[in-house]
C-alpha cells in the first residue's frame, strides 16, 4: 500500500512539473515583457535627470592633493581603535539649571566613568598621537576633504573613515581645549578650525550614514565652540575665518543624491541577482530520483526550484521597474522638502517624518532588506535623515550667531540688545530659528554673557531648557550615534549661559563627596567580600604547602640575562649562586615589630625587582589557580622595602588577615624590555600568626566625612575593646570602648578629639586592648 502511495506522489509531482514547465514557458514570455518595461522605466528616468546606475557615480578620488589629505586622515584613522578617553571627554557639561561649565578654565575635569581623571590624563591620551594629530591637523585645514571609495559595489561599499572622523572630531575638539587650558590661543584657534573644516570642507559621499556622522561631528563641533568662545580671545580676523567656514556649510543639498544612490544600490542588487546561481535550486533528475523514496521532500524542492527560477526571471525585472519608480517618488519627496525654509513646514510634507518602505511581493533575500527598512522607519519618528538635517542646520546657525555676537562684543565693548544689531556688519540679515521660521532666541544678562537658542524639533517654545534638563546628566546623546533615537522632543537646542564660578566649584565638591562616598562603599563591600573568603583560604593550607613549587621563566631573557640572574643580589649573596626558586623561598627577619608585622627577606636585587616588575607577599594563595591570582590571597596590607644590602624586605601587616596558621610564598611578577610578560609563585613555608583579632580592610584607611571605622572579627563570641587613638608623635586624641557579643566589633570615631578638634587629614594610630572573658586571653595591638 505504501508503495501504491508513492507511485501516486510520483504521478502528481510529474504533474506538477509539468504545469510548472508550461508556467514557466509563460513566465519566459511575460519576462520578456518586464524587461522591455524595466528598460523604458530607466529610459524616462534618465531623460528626466534621474541617476540609476551606480556607473553615474563616480566617487573616485584622482586629485593627488585630495589623496594625501585622506592619507593624513586614514593614517590617525588607523591608531582609533577601542575606546579612547579623549572620546569620552564631556565637551559641554551642564549645571542644574542648564548653565554650561567652561572646562578650559578649571583645574579639574567633570568626571564620568571612562572619561579623563584630570588634565594631566587628557594631555597623556593626547601625546600619544601627537605626530599623527598634527598631520591631520594639516590636512584638514589645507583644502577640500574627500575620500576614495568604490561606487561600484552599491549596498557593500566599504565607508572605514566615517568611525575616523569622529574620533578625530572629538580628539581636535579635545586638544583645543587642553591648549586653552594652557593659555595657547594660536594653537587652540588651529584645531578649531580644523574640527570646523570636518564639517564644512568634507565632500560627502551620497550614503545616508555618512550624513548621519557629519551632523555628528557638527554636534560635537557645537560643543566645542561654545568652549572656545567662552574667553579664547581670539582676534576678529581669526573669528572671522570660523565664522565663514560654518556659513558655507551646507547639510541639505546632497540629501537627494542619496536617495538616487540607494536606488543604483538597488538596481544592481537585482542585477546582481539574476547573475548569480539559482539559490536552493534542485536538478530535474534529482527531483525525480528524490520523489520515490520521499515524495514530500521532493515537491518542496520543487517548490523552492520554481520559486527561485520565476523570481530570477522575472521577480528580479518587476522588483527593478518598481524600486526605480519608488526611489524617484522618494526622491521628488526629498527635493520638496529640502526646498522648504523650515523644518515647521517640512515636517508636513509627505515621507519626512513617516518614510515609505519599499516591499518585494516576492520571497527573496529583499524581504530581509524590507525588514531592515521597516526597522529603520521605526527608529526614524523625529530622527530621520531629514530632523537630523534639520538640527544640524540649526546648531550651525547658532554657532555663526554665537561667533557673530563675539565679533560684535569686540568692536562694541558689549554684547547687542538684539540680534538684529549683527546685520549688516556682521551678518548678512538678522538671524532666523530655522525649526519654526522664528527669529533665534537670545538673552544677554548684566554680566556680560548671553544664551541663545531655537526651539528644536518639536517647533515649540521651552524658555531655553536644554533637550537633556534637570540634574547635570553629562555629554549629550551624539546625533547620528548607535542606540540614539534623534533630538528628543521637549526641549530646546541651547547655547547656554556659562555657570558662575562659585557654583561649579560647588559642583565639584558634592562630585567629590559622591566619589569619596562611592570609592568608600566600594571598599566596604570588597574588605566585607574579604573578609568572608579568609577563613576559606585557611584551609589551603595543607596543599599550599604539599605542592612542590618551581617558578621557571624558561628561555625568556630581561636585560640579557636569565631572570635569575637579572634578579639575584650579587653584593649579599658572594659566589652563592641560587636558583630562582631557592632565592623566592621566604626567610623571616625578626624587628621587634612583631606580631602585628611581620618580616620577610629575600636575597633579589631591589632595584632589578622593582625596575622589571614586581614581588608580592601571597598568604594562603589558590594552589589551583594562575600564577598571577595573587588577588585571591590574604597578605593585603604590606610593603616592599630596600634593606641596607640592597635585598627586597617585605612587611606583612598581619591585623588584616585571620589569627593562626597560614602558608606564606612570594610572588614574582617581570617584564621583559620587549613586552614579555612573566609571574611565579616560589615555595611556601608555614607561618602561625598571634593576633586576636582580625581587622576588615576599610579599617585601614579613613573618610573626613564619614570618619575612621574600626571593624574586627574575634576568634570568641563574647569580647571587650579599648581602642586609643594618637598622633604619630604619641599624643593622646580619643578613646573608644565596647563589648562584643557577636564575635565582631564594629564603631566610627568621628574624628573629634577630647579638646574639640577634628582631623583634616592627618595620619594617626591605634592602640587596640583586647579581653576575651571566655578563655580569659588579653592582648594589646597595634591598630590600623
Amino acid at each position: 500500500m505504501r508503495d501504491n502511495l508513492r507511485k501516486v506522489c510520483a504521478v502528481i509531482l510529474l504533474l506538477m512539473l509539468a504545469l510548472a514547465a508550461i508556467s514557466f514557458l509563460f513566465q519566459r514570455q511575460r519576462a520578456g515583457g518586464i524587461r522591455q518595461e524595466v528598460a523604458d522605466t530607466r529610459r524616462a528616468l534618465r531623460e528626466q535627470g534621474f541617476k540609476t546606475d551606480l556607473a553615474d557615480f563616480n566617487l573616485r578620488v584622482t586629485d593627488p592633493a585630495i589623496r594625501s589629505r585622506e592619507a593624513a586622515l586614514t593614517a590617525f584613522a588607523s591608531l582609533a581603535r577601542g575606546a579612547s578617553p579623549v572620546d569620552e571627554l564631556d565637551l559641554l557639561p551642564t549645571m542644574p539649571d542648564g548653565s554650561g561649565i567652561i572646562l578650559w578654565k578649571q583645574d579639574w575635569l567633570p568626571g564620568r566613568e571612562g572619561a579623563p581623571a584630570d588634565w594631566s590624563d587628557l594631555e597623556t591620551a593626547l601625546a600619544e598621537t601627537a605626530p599623527e594629530l598634527d598631520a591631520a591637523d594639516e590636512a584638514a585645514v589645507a583644502g577640500p576633504i574627500q575620500f576614495d571609495l568604490d561606487a561600484s559595489r552599491g549596498r557593500a561599499m566599504l565607508l572605514p573613515h566615517l568611525a575616523a572622523l569622529r574620533h578625530l572630531e572629538s580628539t581636535l575638539s579635545s586638544r583645543m581645549v587642553v591648549e586653552l587650558h594652557a593659555g595657547h590661543a594660536d594653537a587652540a584657534w588651529t584645531n578649531a578650525l580644523a574640527l570646523t573644516r570636518l564639517c564644512s570642507a568634507w565632500k560627502v559621499e551620497p550614503v545616508g550614514i555618512s550624513e548621519m556622522v557629519r551632523f555628528a561631528l557638527t554636534q560635537i563641533g557645537f560643543n566645542a565652540m561654545w568652549q572656545a568662545l567662552q574667553g579664547a580671545g581670539w582676534p576678529d580676523e581669526k573669528l572671522a575665518a570660523l565664522q565663514h567656514e560654518w556659513e558655507r556649510a551646507d547639510f541639505f543639498a546632497n540629501l537627494p543624491d542619496t536617495v538616487a544612490f540607494q536606488r543604483a544600490s538597488d538596481v544592481a542588487f537585482c542585477q546582481q541577482v539574476r547573475q548569480e546561481p539559482l539559490a536552493g535550486g534542485t536538478p530535474f533528475s534529482e527531483i525525480i530520483r528524490e520523489s520515490i523514496h520521499s515524495p514530500s521532500v521532493a515537491i518542496s524542492a520543487a517548490k523552492a526550484s520554481w520559486n527561485a527560477a520565476r523570481y530570477r526571471s522575472y521577480g528580479t525585472y518587476d522588483d527593478e521597474k518598481k524600486l526605480l519608480l519608488f526611489h524617484q517618488q522618494r526622491e521628488q519627496e526629498m527635493r520638496r522638502a529640502i526646498a522648504a525654509p523650515t523644518w515647521a513646514e517640512m515636517r508636513t510634507l509627505p515621507g519626512v517624518t513617516n518614510p515609505a518602505i519599499f516591499i518585494s511581493p516576492y520571497r527573496s533575500r529583499f524581504q530581509m532588506l524590507n525588514l531592515q527598512s521597516l526597522h529603520s522607519r521605526l527608529g526614524a519618528q523625529g530622527s530621520g535623515l531629514l530632523a537630523r538635517a534639520a538640527t544640524a542646520e540649526s546648531e550651525r546657525r547658532i554657532i555663526v550667531t554665537a561667533i557673530a555676537l563675539e565679533r560684535f562684543r569686540q568692536q562694541h565693548g558689549a554684547y547687542p540688545r538684539t540680534l538684529a544689531e549683527l546685520a549688516p556688519e556682521f551678518l548678512k540679515s538678522a538671524p532666523i530659528d530655522f525649526m519654526d521660521g522664528q527669529p533665534l532666541r537670545y538673552r544677554a544678562d548684566q554680566a556680560g554673557h548671553f544664551m541663545l537658542y531655537s526651539v528644536g524639533v518639536d517647533c515649540a517654545d521651552h524658555g531655553g531648557r536644554p533637550v537633556a534638563s534637570g540634574l547635570r546628566s553629562g555629554r549629550r546623546p551624539m546625533l547620528g550615534a548607535p542606540g540614539f533615537a534623534g533630538p528628543e522632543p521637549g526641549g530646546d537646542l541651547v547655547w547656554p549661559f556659562p555657570a558662575a564660578a562659585e557654583a561649579v566649584q560647588s559642583l565639584r565638591q558634592q562630585e567629590e563627596r559622591a566619589q569619596a562616598i562611592q570609592q568608600r562603599n566600594e571598599e566596604e563591600q570588597a574588605a566585607e567580600q574579604d573578609w568572608t573568603q579568609s577563613p576559606g583560604r585557611q584551609a589551603r593550607v595543607d596543599k599550599i604547602l604539599a605542592t612542590a613549587w618551581n617558578p621557571d621563566a624558561g628561555k625568556m631573557t630581561f636585560y640579557g640575562q636569565s631572570l635569575g640572574d637579572y634578579v639575584r643580589n650579587e653584593a649579599a649573596l658572594g659566589t652563592n649562586r641560587p636558583t630562582l626558586t631557592e632565592m623566592l623561598a621566604p626567610k623571616r627577619v625578626l624587628t621587634g615589630a612583631e606580631p602585628e608585622d611581620i618580616t620577610f627577606e629575600v636575597p633579589l636585587h631591589y632595584e632589578a625587582v622593582t625596575n622589571a616588575g614586581e614581588l608580592t607577599l601571597v598568604v594562603d594563595a589558590d594552589p589551583d589557580a594562575e600564577e598571577t591570582m595573587g588577588d585571591d590571597a590574604g597578605g593585603k596590607q604590606q610593603e616592599l622595602l630596600r634593606a641596607t644590602n640592597g635585598n627586597c624586605l617585605v612587611v606583612w601587616h598581619t591585623i588584616f588577615d585571620p589569627p593562626g596558621r597560614h602558608a606564606v610564598q612570594f610572588l614574582l611578577v617581570a617584564r621583559t624590555e620587549r613586552g614579555g610578560f612573566f609571574a611565579g609563585r616560589g615555595p611556601a613555608v608555614a607561618v602561625t600568626t598571634s593576633n586576636l583579632c582580625q581587622f576588615s580592610l576599610d579599617s585601614a584607611t579613613y573618610d573626613v566625612e564619614t570618619g575612621a571605622r574600626f571593624h574586627a572579627r574575634l576568634p570568641e563570641t563574647h569580647g571587650s575593646y579599648s581602642i586609643e587613638c594618637v598622633t604619630t608623635n604619641g599624643v593622646h586624641l580619643a578613646t573608644l570602648s565596647g563589648n562584643a557579643t557577636n564575635g565582631e566589633f564594629n564603631t566610627v570615631w568621628n574624628l573629634v578629639d577630647e579638646h574639640g578638634h577634628k582631623l583634616g587629614g592627618e595620619t594617626f594610630n591605634s592602640i587596640v586592648h583586647l579581653t576575651l572573658p571566655d578563655s580569659g586571653r588579653t592582648q594589646t595591638l597595634r591598630g590600623p
